[in-house]
């Protein structure tokens, strides 16, 4: 269904009414200090301020000179970054009207500014645009195309998405900035598809995108999963003559990578005639995100020049393609560089020690880290707990949780959360659960993953229904496939197998392999050959090519002696060609992470581990032999 237009001022048209009624518009609280009471009270949260409002020399400021008041707001709002000091160009705001400066359009963008600085800042506001609106408003600025455009990016938010609309149709004649930052409102309040019938009316009035209307459409294109579109106005802007900048070209390549179009990326890429570090990182990123590591190794490679994002983005995307040792390598190399990296870069590699299980290594980082002094205010200790309970030291992992006596961080909860039960300690992680809300840390969806994990690891059947509901109830989350999970390998544990068939059927979503996958184990643990072979069909059917559910019924078969089934689907898969996974196993030498596989002989020191095993077994025969 078309849309309708958005700008009935214009066209005359009524839907726009309709439309309005449909998004969010809030009421502004009462103002903070209204002009009809200036001479008689303060605003609400001025008294106390320690900023520079209190200082002698503000106090003396009694000029009526608007363009001083204007120069002094600014100031403070450049140190406004903190909700203590947010209200503080506000107060200078007060005292400017009581020496009777009269406001103008510089001194309500400085305001303006404050609040959208502060919002971002303490993710909420002190005071709200619609207080500043009244006042712009009451001083003749609200048809000012830029007062009012700055006051439209203050509300780029949902709630707030009515009023901008609002303001944008009292502009009467906006600009090409107002278009845009309109446009810019629907998409970050998630309206992409309006913020693209905006572009199109803006296009109709006639007016030309620059190269940020553009960027912000793409974005909505690539929000909405509209590849047709993006590559429509990719065209339309060839054939209009619109310069298309480097950021206009960052931008395409994003889309296109996001589409999976990375040869089109590529041909956006290749045509700059200079390629700045950060669109290279855009392609670099767009390679990893792929599976193209090697060609983004490549370009990282040519590179001349190379931030510390550069670097990140590379690491970042070996780590994520499972080469944790060129990740390792690759910091080493940043670090020789001298470039400094940041917490983002650690955690990186944090994660590839993590994921490769290399716990010298992890080692030798956390004490990198604790040397250059990354982690001061425990920012870092997430990933350290969660590196060192992926590499099996469950120890170091609490040391690190417990160096912080009173914890308020919920990342690092529920990383020593889900580390306990990842070891098996479930009583200890139910502890740590507990504890958590005791100390009022809000637990989130992982934390309950984490939670519900442990309690089926130790078979707490009871307790977990309990988490489970508690999670519901309690915080009001709607539980995702991954805790159905949990509840259902925590029934296949206890032996409740038709509960856990019944639960995995009536879930509001669709059962995924890991889901079928646990109850299938539950079976041949339980040797439950009817439900068994039920489950396997639904594995089967979600993934034909995978042999894991058939070895599975097959290994099922075998331990109830049903061999005529064993030998049916051992034929099923030679006749398809399917081969199990080879095993893997590694273990960490020095600080190098060694990886077999079974079958394998392709390390460089086979013939040596092979000897050595061999003279392994025969000592263990010897002492078998020797009765001891």
């Amino acid at each position: 269904m078309p849309l309708p237009p958005l700008c009935p001022r214009r066209q005359h048209l009524p839907p726009l009414c309709r439309l309005l009624s449909s998004l969010p518009c809030r009421r502004a609280p009462p103002l903070i200090w209204t002009l009809s009471s200036a001479g008689s009270r303060s605003p609400p949260g001025a008294a106390g301020i320690t900023t520079a409002v209190d200082t002698p020399f503000y106090r003396a400021f009694s000029t009526s000179d608007t363009l001083r008041w204007n120069s002094a707001i600014r100031e403070l709002v450049g140190a406004a970054i903190s909700p203590d000091s947010s209200t503080a160009p506000l107060s200078l705001y007060k005292q400017m009207l009581l020496a009777g400066a009269r406001p103008d359009g510089h001194t309500f963008l400085y305001l303006v500014k404050a609040s959208t600085a502060t919002a971002g800042a303490s993710r909420s506001r002190t005071w709200e645009p619609e207080q500043i609106h009244s006042h712009i408003v009451k001083n003749g600025f609200g048809v000012n195309e830029f007062v009012a455009t700055a006051l439209m990016r203050s509300y780029e938010d949902g709630a707030y998405l009515g009023s901008a609309l609002k303001l944008f149709e009292e502009i009467p004649e906006p600009g090409l900035v107002s278009w845009t930052a309109m446009i810019r409102a629907f998409l970050t309040s998630g309206c992409p598809r309006l913020a693209l019938q905006l572009f199109i009316e803006m296009r109709s009035v006639g007016l030309v995108p620059d190269p940020v209307a553009l960027a912000v459409t793409l974005s909505a294109c690539s929000q909405m999963g509209n590849n047709a579109l993006a590559m429509t106005i990719h065209s339309l802007v060839h054939k209009s003559g619109v310069e298309i900048d480097a950021f206009v070209r960052t931008e395409l390549i994003r889309v296109y990578g996001s589409f999976g179009k990375l040869d089109l990326a590529r041909q956006v890429f290749d045509e700059m005639p200079r390629k700045s570090v950060v669109v290279c990182n855009a392609m670099i990123h767009q390679y990893s995100a792929s599976g193209q590591v090697d060609h983004a190794l490549q370009l990282f490679r040519e590179m001349d020049h190379r931030d510390v994002i550069s670097w990140n983005t590379m690491m970042s995307g070996l780590s994520q393609a499972g080469r944790s040792k060129e990740t390792f390598d690759l910091f080493q190399e940043m670090d020789l560089s001298g470039l400094r990296p940041n917490k983002l870069t650690l955690c990186t590699v944090l994660s590839a020690c993590a994921s490769s299980g290399a716990l010298e290594t992890g080692m030798w980082i956390q004490a990198y880290i604790e040397k250059r002094r990354f982690d001061d205010h425990g920012s870092l200790d997430a990933s350290l707990i969660d590196m060192y309970a992926k590499c099996g030291s469950i120890e170091k992992a609490l040391q690190v949780f417990e160096k912080v006596p009173c914890r308020t961080d919920l990342y690092s909860w529920t990383s020593a959360i889900c580390g306990l039960a990842m070891h098996g300690r479930a009583n200890r992680a139910i502890h740590l659960f507990h504890k958590m809300q005791e100390e009022g840390v809000r637990p989130d969806e992982i934390t309950f993953i984490g939670v519900l994990n442990a309690c089926a690891h130790a078979g707490l059947l009871h307790e977990g229904f309990h988490i489970f509901h508690l999670m519901q109830t309690e915080y009001g989350i709607a539980p995702k496939i991954e805790h159905f999970g949990c509840m259902v390998d925590l029934l296949g544990r206890t032996g409740c197998l038709k509960e856990a068939y019944n639960l995995a059927t009536m879930m509001p979503m669709r059962p995924n392999v890991v889901v079928w996958g646990t109850l299938l184990s539950a079976c041949r643990v339980y040797n439950n050959v009817d439900m068994g072979v039920a489950v396997a069909e639904k594995l089967i059917e979600l993934d034909p090519s995978d042999p894991w559910a058939r070895i599975m019924l097959s290994n099922l078969y075998a331990e109830v002696a049903l061999w005529d089934g064993v030998m049916r689907l051992r034929k099923e898969m030679k006749d398809v060609g399917m081969k199990k996974m080879p095993g893997c196993s590694s273990i960490e030498l020095k600080g190098k992470v060694h990886e077999f596989l079974a079958g394998d002989n392709l390390h460089p020191e086979h013939e040596e581990i092979q000897l050595i095993l061999e003279m392994i077994e025969t000592q263990i025969k010897a002492t078998s032999g020797s009765g001891m």
